[in-house]
């Protein structure tokens, strides 16, 4: 299939309503289905009240945590996780778009991990640099390959850190110029 029969085939599936895209996540039940029964989790399926738009919330059980995935008709996949932390650490991980590239002309924090591919196509914010690089350096593959959007961990107000992922809802794949972990791919 060629480009333009590819991107009239993606049309059917992609719509753009007030900005947002609508992408039709009704396919994918079976799917998240299947996961919960294999992974012991729960599955929920809610809709808006005018039912034009369905959300899927995923719960796996998790040691004594549970994993919460969700995704939407208009709303890319996320998962979040709380984590029994001892340590004041927090971090923001996010694609480089140009509001970030304005918010960076005013003194935003911008860490880099030394990694060409990852530095130019993410904004990365922390409050230990330091712990920052080093996950990031053993990651940084991963996350591109996955395509994150956004990673978070902030800390709770009461106990704890929630970890928030947030995947682009792109399908295509990248692929970085050095893996320097082959077996990501």
């Amino acid at each position: 299939m060629n480009e333009k029969q590819n991107s009239a085939v993606n049309l059917l599936n992609e719509i753009y309503i007030k900005g947002q895209v609508y992408k039709n996540v009704s396919e994918k039940k079976a799917i998240w289905e299947d996961v919960a029964e294999k992974l012991n989790g729960s599955f929920k399926v809610k809709h808006t009240v005018s039912r034009d738009v369905i959300s899927f919330i995923l719960k796996i059980p998790y040691k004594n945590q549970s994993i919460i995935i969700t995704e939407s008709d208009t709303k890319a996949l996320k998962s979040e996780i709380n984590l029994d932390l001892d340590e004041k650490f927090e971090f923001n991980i996010s694609w480089e778009g140009g509001v970030e590239k304005i918010i960076k002309i005013f003194g935003s924090q911008d860490i880099e991990i030394g990694f060409s591919d990852f530095d130019n196509k993410y904004l990365i914010q922390s409050n230990n640099t330091l712990n920052c690089i080093e996950i990031l350096s053993e990651l940084k593959d991963l996350i591109l390959k996955l395509n994150i959007y956004q990673i978070n961990l902030e800390q709770e107000k009461l106990k704890g850190h929630k970890l928030i992922i947030t995947k682009d809802r792109n399908t295509k794949r990248y692929y970085p110029t050095k893996c320097v972990n082959e077996k990501l791919f």
